[in-house]
């Protein structure tokens, strides 16, 4: 593991598609950035998704409200 800086890689393969990521960390050690990519293929065509997640504020107090239980469910497709 890295105690601050940056390290690459490449996760385990999942149904054929491999996800290829860059993690930051602070000075602190703490998570400051995580950038994913993998390619799928849509209709014979190859398209790269790419996910930028930035994380701040670490320490802070937050509120998170439950959401509405109409709004969520516990079955997966």
């Amino acid at each position: 593991m890295i105690k601050n800086g940056t390290t690459k890689g490449t996760g385990k393969e999942y149904d054929g598609v491999k996800i290829a990521y860059t993690l930051t960390l602070s000075s602190a050690g703490l998570v400051s950035r995580v950038q994913t990519s993998y390619t799928v293929s849509r209709d014979g065509e190859l398209d790269e998704v790419t996910v930028d997640s930035r994380y701040t504020g670490w320490g802070s107090k937050v509120s998170i409200k439950a959401p509405d239980p109409d709004t969520v469910t516990s079955k997966f497709r």
